[in-house]
């Protein structure tokens, strides 16, 4: 699965490294017969022209393979289109069981409802539709495009189960209803297809240094837009997602298996999981994880096939095709399968491991499929139960503790709440609103701060009671900190939705009685513009995302705009600093008709005004109304870029907020016509600067440096940030350090090997040798004790340096352009971010002394670096400006709160 970047997965492929290099290939030949097969359902081969495994399948000739076999054998199957992708393919998934079943298919898709909201059924009730209901078992497949092997092991499911006739197969459909999505991932499958059949020559050529082993960027394992769809089950920001999960809330399944692959030296890995699972699912869940995986290790065991356990791959993040299940009741988890997109069709895995084919990768897939269902199958009355049980336990934790109902205060951005409202619904859980003022006493805020006196909320206020069905998975969304058992963990160790959103919050340890509604839809408000007959300007504040959607297109359309650096009073109106001001002169003369117009698609309020003399404060004529510049938009891509963290930026600039920009491959930065910019935009990269610094050589860092001067505006997120520094590029002159010492060492070489390489002439200067200073003693045994650190204990210290993904509480200069709209607070996310030192002024977003850390994994030592520090920085150099990150604005899609940051970068970063 290869869940992180290089960079993150350092310390789990240190773990592996020396176990799974002398794994050796499977004991036995791979076989897909275990029949008898009814003669009446065409085989793989008989449509597809090849046996499983022996070709990669394109969407195009799997769609046709689904609607062949699930016609032909009608009687056990049923194929449901559920979607589209972003490039227009059908999303699709069988619903498979015994003739009887499928007959009353409906009734069984009730019952299992019914289970799952112990609202609607007493203990006795529950217990009789688990003696008497089929269980539904669901299967994912491909979630990443690359690991390919599951979708030809899909295919051979499907034939087992629509035309097998043994007892094993009889039992499964007898006692099942089976769930089979077969491609997750269409988009970014074919990328991976049509990559690899373009490579390959009239064989394939199981050398690993072939170029069909060589993924060439961005690589197959994301969507369209590059997201992680395995990242992306609570978040959904993809239509693939949401589409997926819009179903499986429907069917309420008691397992789900999420098929992938790692590398191609390593062996099998499934369940039982790796620590931490999180705690508020694993005593509910944890002899589950044994029960399967003692099934699948039989299934293994008989063929002699070396697999893995309880390393690696844990169950924390609630975002996982294994994890999001598991926190709705089922048994979810993840099977990995060695391959990946450098196996092809077949790889030589060195003299003494032999080769590994795309076969033998989708008979392991296929074997753990079967075995999964038939330990389903063995369990079903006792997994239906537990499903209830998991349910009920859910409703009556969510009455325990500080966190169980949260208040969610409608803001200023009604657009932010409306989506974190909708992203709640659409994971299942339930949501109110109040129809009258509430008044909370004893309540924390949705860092967990305790809130003094009474805290007066109005009505419209939304609602989450923990206390639902749906509550164990709510509480982990919203709780300010997950409890981590262990310092050991594959993913970020933070997550909650108000704060990563922005979203005022407040956490009640018992609701008070106040009248609610059930929340069936969220309505934004209706755009306008409110004005006198005679108008000289048109104002809107520019705090919300609307309005810089809407200050984008009056620009794009080449609309003069202004934007007040300070607050003024008009009309008896207070305007904040930030407000964007349209004037009639010098503007279009459908000027009224387009911002009329504009103003209702965005839903934005805007108000003429017939006088340019404030009331308070500066004038609309003045000087500090300073003009905006249209942003003409580039985005650096490809190589060394991050390929997930462009598509966020990618997916935002698009989708979001409907900013056009021109995606520039970075091998082409030398030759680029800069003048045609006005925005150039590098996103984080693969090492966080140092994949910029070896593709953005002087020559080309001069050229960007000239265009800066004369007006450009730079902004450089994470990595990009780091390449705007005097350490790399030069084009600033702030600093920066890493978190992890070994990271700074590397840094410092890589600089030093530049330098070299760039002298005139080639000559090479010697470096400068380190200052000499005398350690004092307690400086040498810790010297000493690094140096004879027992190699167990060298992750843990590993760990010990990093933070995986933390929230932080930092402060916004709101005066600066880039504050503009936005809170004194503003909580970010930090993976393992680069530490910019404070610069001589426009620190827009700094470190205070203490109480930054909010929740997620920190140590001590970590966390001494990081007072003030500057986690946003602009340098003005010449006439343009350059804006630096330290971090991704925008994680992962759902990190909201630096969605208007960015969109202040963009439209503000140069206003003086």
């Amino acid at each position: 699965m290869l869940r992180r970047s290089f960079m993150h997965v350092l310390t789990f492929a240190l773990l592996f490294a020396a176990a799974l290099a002398t794994a050796p290939a499977a004991a036995q030949t791979p076989t897909f017969d275990y029949g008898p097969y009814r003669s009446g359902v065409p085989t793989p081969q008989q449509v597809l022209g090849y046996n499983a495994g022996e070709q990669f399948t394109p969407h195009h000739e799997l769609e046709r393979y689904l609607k062949t076999i699930s016609d032909a054998a009608k009687d056990r199957m049923r194929l449901v289109a559920y979607g589209k992708t972003y490039e227009g393919r059908t999303l699709y998934y069988l619903i498979i069981s015994s003739p009887e079943n499928l007959a009353r298919v409906e009734e069984i898709r009730a019952a299992a409802a019914k289970l799952a909201d112990p609202r609607t059924t007493n203990p006795d009730e529950a217990a009789q539709i688990a003696k008497t209901n089929p269980a539904v078992a669901w299967l994912s497949y491909n979630v990443h495009g690359n690991e390919s092997s599951s979708t030809e092991a899909a295919i051979q499911v499907i034939y087992q189960l629509a035309a097998g006739t043994d007892q094993r197969t009889m039992k499964l459909l007898s006692n099942l209803v089976i769930i089979l999505d077969p491609l997750i991932n269409p988009d970014g499958r074919e990328r991976y297809v049509h990559f690899f059949r373009s490579s390959m020559g009239k064989e394939p050529n199981p050398d690993p240094a072939s170029v069909e082993h060589q993924e060439r960027w961005p690589g197959g394992r994301q969507n369209h837009y590059l997201f992680d769809l395995n990242r992306d089950w609570a978040w959904q920001s993809q239509i693939e997602s949401q589409a997926r999960i819009q179903h499986y809330l429907r069917w309420n399944p008691v397992v789900h298996v999420d098929y992938h692959e790692m590398g191609a030296n390593s062996t099998y890995f499934f369940a039982p999981p790796a620590e931490p699972v999180h705690t508020a699912i694993a005593p509910l869940l944890a002899k589950w994880y044994d029960i399967y995986g003692k099934g699948n290790a039989a299934a293994f065991d008989r063929h002699g096939i070396r697999y893995f356990t309880r390393e690696g791959f844990d169950i924390f993040y609630p975002s996982y095709g294994d994890s999001w299940p598991a926190f709705n009741g089922a048994t979810g988890m993840t099977y990995e399968q060695a391959g990946h997109s450098a196996a092809g069709l077949v790889i030589d895995l060195g003299e003494k491991q032999g080769q590994l084919t795309l076969k033998q990768r989708a008979w392991q897939h296929f074997l753990t499929s079967l075995a999964t269902l038939e330990t389903t199958a063995d369990n079903r009355e006792a997994r239906l139960r537990d499903l209830a049980d998991f349910r009920r336990a859910a409703i009556a934790a969510g009455r325990q503790g500080p966190y169980q109902s949260l208040y969610l205060v409608p803001g200023r951005d009604r657009e932010v709440i409306a989506g974190l409202v909708e992203m709640l619904q659409r994971n299942g859980v339930e949501v109110q609103r109040t129809t009258a003022a509430v008044s909370l006493s004893g309540a924390r805020d949705a860092s967990g701060r305790e809130v003094s006196g009474q805290k007066q909320l109005p009505a419209g206020t939304y609602v989450v009671d923990t206390a639902q069905p749906s509550g164990i998975l709510a509480r982990a969304l919203l709780e300010p900190e997950a409890k981590l058992p262990t310092p050991f963990f594959y993913d970020i160790t933070a997550w909650s939705l108000p704060l990563a959103m922005g979203v005022e919050g407040y956490w009640e340890a018992k609701a008070p009685s106040v009248a609610r509604e059930r929340v069936t839809s969220v309505a934004l408000p209706a755009g306008g513009v409110e004005a006198p007959s005679h108008i000289v300007a048109y104002l809107f504040p520019s705090d919300t995302l609307a309005a810089g959607r809407l200050a984008y297109r009056l620009l794009h359309e080449d609309i003069n705009c202004h934007v007040a650096t300070r607050a003024f009073k008009l009309g008896g109106r207070d305007y904040p600093a930030g407000t964007i001001i349209v004037p009639t002169s010098r503007n279009p003369q459908n000027l009224a008709e387009r911002v009329r117009e504009l103003a209702a698609a965005e839903r934005v309020q805007v108000t003429g005004v017939s006088t340019g003399m404030s009331d308070d404060g500066t004038d609309l004529g003045s000087s500090r109304m300073r003009l905006l510049r249209k942003p003409k938009i580039a985005v650096v891509t490809d190589s060394p870029v991050s390929t997930t963290e462009y598509g966020a930026l990618w997916f935002l600039l698009e989708q979001r907020l409907g900013m056009k920009f021109t995606a520039v491959r970075a091998e082409n930065l030398r030759g680029l016509d800069l003048k045609d910019y006005s925005v150039l935009i590098f996103p984080p990269d693969f090492g966080q600067g140092r994949g910029w610094g070896r593709t953005v050589d002087r020559g080309v860092a001069t050229r960007i440096a000239e265009w800066i001067r004369g007006g450009g505006l730079v902004i450089g997120l994470e990595g990009g940030g780091v390449l705007a520094t005097q350490k790399r590029a030069g084009w600033t002159g702030v600093t920066y350090r890493y978190p992890r010492k070994s990271d700074d060492d590397a840094r410092i070489a890589e600089e030093r090997r530049q330098e070299q390489a760039q002298q005139p002439g080639g000559a090479q200067r010697p470096a400068a040798p380190p200052p000499q200073q005398k350690q004092d003693e307690k400086e040498k045994e810790a010297e000493l004790e690094r140096k004879l650190m027992p190699y167990a204990q060298r992750e843990f210290e590993f760990r010990k340096e990093s933070i995986p993904g933390a929230i932080m509480r930092l402060m916004v200069d709101t005066t600066h352009p880039l504050g503009f709209g936005l809170d004194k607070e503003i909580y970010i996310l930090n993976t393992q971010n680069p530490i910019f030192d404070l610069a001589a002024r426009d620190n827009v977003i700094h470190y205070p002394k203490e109480n930054f850390h909010v929740s997620g994994y920190l140590t001590d030592e970590v966390a001494k670096k990081l007072p003030h520090t500057a986690h946003l920085v602009r340098q003005r150099v010449g006439g343009g400006h350059v804006v630096m990150f330290a971090g991704n604005a925008i994680f992962r899609g759902f990190w909201e709160s630096g969605t208007k940051l960015l969109t202040n970068a963009i439209l503000f970063g140069n206003v003086p």
